[in-house]
């Protein structure tokens, strides 16, 4: 049976750019702008959102390679 930090390191990769990307869309409702693609916005969450669950796994997985 995993433990929480497996499940938590195994959910980031898949919630994280979601809600990224529900960020983009919360941002792009907020600020009416005529200049930008609303779909960018949304995109820049994603990535960014899949670039911190990238780092926060690293780093769980190195705090648990520390504790073996």
């Amino acid at each position: 049976m995993a433990n929480t930090t497996a499940k938590i390191e195994a959910a980031l990769p898949y919630v994280l750019p979601v809600l990224g990307g529900l960020l983009g869309v919360i941002w792009v409702n907020l600020n009416k702008f005529e200049f930008i693609n609303p779909v960018f916005a949304i995109v820049i969450g994603v990535v960014l959102g899949r670039l911190a669950a990238l780092l926060t796994t690293r780093l769980m997985r190195k705090a648990r390679r520390k504790e073996r």
